[in-house]
């Protein structure tokens, strides 16, 4: 049994120095950001949050286009949905 209880004081004490280095890393990192498409390391201010890859670059402007086509869609069925009912129910509802 002392055996186990050595084992188990040298992971308790492992596990302290870990701790211990990585708090004081991670008060090290500088503020960043990370690139919303290859998760690389950016400036905090960098706008739009890509890096300087035109890979990354071309990707996020398809990806802004596609969001923004896809707003405009969510609102323009609805409204055509509501102006049919609207619309039938006006003229009396005859089909």
């Amino acid at each position: 049994m002392a055996k186990g209880s050595k084992m188990a004081d040298r992971i308790r004490s492992n596990v302290d120095k870990v701790r211990r280095n990585s708090k004081s890393e991670l008060k090290s990192i500088p503020p960043h950001r990370h690139c919303v498409i290859c998760r690389s390391v950016i400036k905090i201010d960098a706008d739009p949050p890509v890096c300087s890859k035109q890979e990354c670059i071309d990707k996020h402007r398809k990806n802004e286009r596609s969001r923004k086509q896809l707003s405009i869609l969510m609102y323009i069925f609805p409204a055509i949905a509501i102006l049919l009912v609207i619309l039938n129910v006006t003229q009396g509802g005859a089909a």
